[in-house]
């Protein structure tokens, strides 16, 4: 396994100007991660801050006990109860067999930030991975990709409950579950390691319930050597922390939407777009009853919050005491959420993916509304893992890696095609066929003055002319492709191992195709590996 990089243009305005440290963008974020005397600041800053650290470990322990957390994990989880101990966070939702290959990259960017804080700055981080538990879009984490049959195809796992539950409390049917767990397992190529894989989440799925006990348990397995902590947002222990914050949130609830309007339109007036599409009503919580959680929102009379779809109604002095006494009947949403990661950790840094850091740059003055300051942001790594084979694929047609990261792929494959045949068919077939019409146009307005009746078949006639041309380019083309069948099956073995679907590896592949053919210790291999610290992107050759 190797590794090396590449640097690759971001995917806007907002995210190429974080990277390269503009002014006008970085004054929307707290320090800067990768600036050692920031980071001491950042220190000093947290240092003075207190945090509930016996009750946090308390509510931790007993999710890391339900889900068997590896000892190197439950040593880092109790050293949050010391003073100088921090941590580096970062999270996602809880996807089937861990999602797209990006939770997995994150979670590599936490486990690596906090290493280079502990070595650089010679104090004890432990890396902090935050479930949100309390999504309710099982339709987002209810499937993954796999590529089968030379396809990419989306694997989804139906569940039989209808009902509108978090990932925490979504219950999972063994049976349907160990049958799409089999068929996932049946698209990869058998290796020496795949039964011993099947029995493995097998036994893991049994030993679960829901959606984020399977998630939790696999990531304990994943990263039982890197001492991985993890956080379940919908843990009712951990809601029962959250009380007072929830509390200063109602009761700041107007000054955060006002606050939000007016950083949205600096960063506008600063040349970028906003990202969070949220009604200026929305009080930034939800709240959970028997039908699911709705967002609430300042109703229409005067003193009055309520639920988007208006159940439910509260005075705020009634929402402030369901905060104090019912916490777990309340919630965060995208803007609350990070507010609440800071008060429960003692935070030296916050990794998130390219959508965190755009929605996080209208956060930073909401955070010293609650007497909080912005943690330094730092984008996740970006990975992207070359098969040796792929990489002999890609050698046959004269392709580099850096190359086959910043064009389409696809549109090589067909310039390459159109390459090896000497005549331009295509042209011509296009050209026959603006003759035809020109030839059969007057036949079709000889038609409509001298017999009307005959106008539709005229048309047909035309028709029927222009799909036997279509038909003899199609059977060209299948003739030309069955020439090239073999060359061609390698484009699309590489196309489909790097950009899938015309998307980024990351976004798409998952990570048990890679453990199946690599063995169980492929995940830990990655961790080990050196990498780079200016937001390049990484390579593994394989």
């Amino acid at each position: 396994m190797q590794i090396s990089k590449v640097h690759l243009a971001g995917q806007n305005k907002l995210l190429n100007d974080f990277l390269n440290g503009k002014e006008s963008i970085s004054s929307f974020f707290g320090a800067n991660p990768l600036k050692k005397e920031e980071m001491e600041f950042r220190i000093k800053n947290v240092m003075n801050r207190s945090y509930n650290r016996q009750g946090l470990v308390d509510a931790l322990e007993l999710f890391h006990q339900k889900h068997h957390a590896s000892i190197e994990s439950q040593e880092n989880m109790k050293k949050l109860r010391n003073e100088d101990t921090f941590v580096v966070i970062g999270g996602q939702q809880a996807g089937l067999l861990t999602g797209p290959l990006y939770t997995i990259h994150k979670i590599i960017s936490i486990i690596q930030l906090a290493k280079k804080y502990e070595d650089e700055l010679n104090i004890s981080v432990v890396p902090v991975f935050w479930i949100a538990g309390e999504d309710h879009d099982i339709d987002e984490i209810n499937h993954i990709h796999t590529i089968d049959d030379h396809e990419v195809k989306k694997q989804t796992y139906y569940s039989k409950d209808t009902h509108s539950f978090s990932a925490t409390k979504t219950e999972l049917d063994q049976k349907e579950m160990k049958n799409w767990i089999l068929k996932i397992v049946k698209s990869f190529e058998e290796t020496n390691y795949t039964n011993d894989l099947l029995q493995e989440l097998n036994k893991t799925l049994e030993e679960s319930v829901t959606f984020v006990d399977f998630f939790a348990k696999l990531l304990f397995r994943l990263f039982a050597k890197e001492g991985l902590v993890l956080i379940d947002a919908d843990d009712p222990n951990i809601r029962a922390l959250e009380g007072l914050m929830f509390e200063e949130m109602v009761s700041k609830q107007d000054i955060v939407r006002s606050v939000l309007k007016d950083t949205k339109s600096k960063l506008i007036k600063s040349g970028y777009q906003e990202t969070l599409q949220i009604s200026e009503q929305s009080i930034h919580l939800f709240y959970h009853s028997k039908e699911g959680r709705q967002l609430l929102e300042v109703g229409e009379s005067e003193g009055v919050i309520q639920t988007k779809n208006k159940s439910y109604q509260f005075t705020k002095d009634e929402l402030i005491r369901l905060a104090i006494e019912q916490p777990t009947l309340l919630s965060n949403n995208v803007v609350t959420r990070p507010i609440m990661q800071e008060y429960l950790f003692p935070t030296l840094a916050f990794v998130g993916g390219p959508g965190e850091i755009a929605y996080w740059a209208e956060l930073k003055d909401i955070f010293e509304v609650f007497n909080l300051e912005m943690p330094p942001v730092f984008l996740r790594h970006m990975f992207t893992i070359f098969e040796r084979n792929i990489v002999s694929a890609m050698e046959d047609f004269s392709l580099g890696i850096d190359e086959s990261l910043q064009i389409s792929l696809e549109e090589k494959k067909n310039s390459w095609v159109k390459a090896q045949i000497s005549v331009d068919y295509k042209d011509v077939f296009d050209q026959s066929r603006k003759a035809l019409f020109q030839l059969h146009e007057p036949l079709q307005e000889v038609t409509k003055e001298v017999a009307p009746n005959l106008n539709d078949f005229s048309k047909k006639n035309y028709s029927k002319i222009e799909e036997q041309i279509l038909l003899l380019e199609r059977k060209i083309e299948e003739s030309i492709l069955k020439r090239h069948e073999e060359q061609i099956a390698k484009w699309n073995r590489i196309i489909h191992s790097i950009s899938p679907n015309g998307r980024p590896q990351e976004r798409v592949l998952n990570i048990y195709y890679y453990i199946n053919k690599y063995g169980p210790d492929f995940v830990h291999q990655l961790c080990e590996l050196t990498l780079s610290w200016d937001y390049a992107h990484q390579v593994v050759e394989l």
